[in-house]
């Protein structure tokens, strides 16, 4: 039988496993690690100071550590600064609880206005990330539910005028500067009219059914027509800081969507 290893200073009998060696013992004093001798290969409780130590090592070279306490391996991999991502380290939230992934951060969200929020079966969800230095924004739309107005360039929103008919506000701080973005169909719009344009305002008010042109510091950021499922179709503008996006229709038809579903997609430094 191979020789017994980690000494252990005043230990008594213990409790001996079928193969001879000490799987739990107790004592007054601390495990030694790495002396040949008398063995525990398991569990051993110091009672003068309360710790429970537990063999990591191997049959011929063991390693005692507190079960109250973290291994040098653990404390290593929580050796994280905070707001910063490093490889086989712990992640730690920096004072702004922005989540680091390397060099991928998920960025604070946006929120809609209530005349897009509270239309039945609308759905509005945003996602914003910095990957490396480019700052990306997805609005994934589903505008079942809101109505297109009864006038050419509209606001599309809940029905019956509702106001903050935004989808959302473009920031510096979030959003980054914009240079360049797209939308790509889905689910092409039905029920309401499938003309539907992309516009920026500085207002947050607008409501359904007003003209999109009249709110203030309003700007089209694409003409593009009737929405066909599986187009993609690049912005000829791109939004400002400090706007909020509005879809507007070109073409009226004073309906309910029943179908419709655009991922907007704007890119930023």
């Amino acid at each position: 039988m191979l020789p017994r290893i980690c000494k252990l200073l005043g230990l008594g009998a213990g409790f001996r496993g079928i193969n001879g060696s000490i799987v739990w013992d107790k004592g007054s004093s601390v495990p030694a690690d790495g002396t040949p001798g008398y063995e525990v290969e398991g569990v051993y409780f110091d009672t003068t100071n309360g710790v429970t130590y537990v063999n990591e090592g191997t049959i011929l070279s063991c390693d005692f550590n507190e079960r109250s306490a973290l291994t040098s391996t653990q404390e290593a991999l929580l050796g994280a600064t905070a707001g910063t991502a490093t490889a086989s380290k712990a992640l730690v939230l920096d004072s702004s609880g922005e989540v680091p992934l390397g060099t991928i951060q998920l960025q604070a969200g946006m929120t809609p206005g209530t005349g897009i929020s509270t239309g039945t079966g609308t759905i509005c969800s945003h996602r914003v990330t910095k990957v490396g230095d480019v700052i990306k924004t997805e609005i994934l739309l589903d505008i079942t539910g809101l109505n297109d107005g009864g006038t050419n360039g509209d606001v599309i929103g809940k029905d019956g005028g509702t106001a903050n008919c935004h989808i959302g506000q473009i920031t510096a701080a979030v959003n980054g500067t914009i240079v360049s973005g797209r939308i790509t169909c889905f689910e092409a719009p039905a029920g309401g009219n499938a003309d539907i344009d992309l516009w920026t305002s500085t207002a947050s008010t607008g409501a359904q059914d007003a003209a999109v042109a009249g709110l203030a510091g309003a700007a089209q950021m694409i003409n593009h027509g009737a929405w066909s499922a599986g187009e993609i179709a690049v912005l000829s503008a791109v939004p400002a800081a400090n706007t909020y996006l509005y879809l507007a229709n070109g073409t009226k038809t004073d309906a309910n969507y029943s179908a419709g579903i655009v991922l907007i997609e704007l890119f930023g430094v």
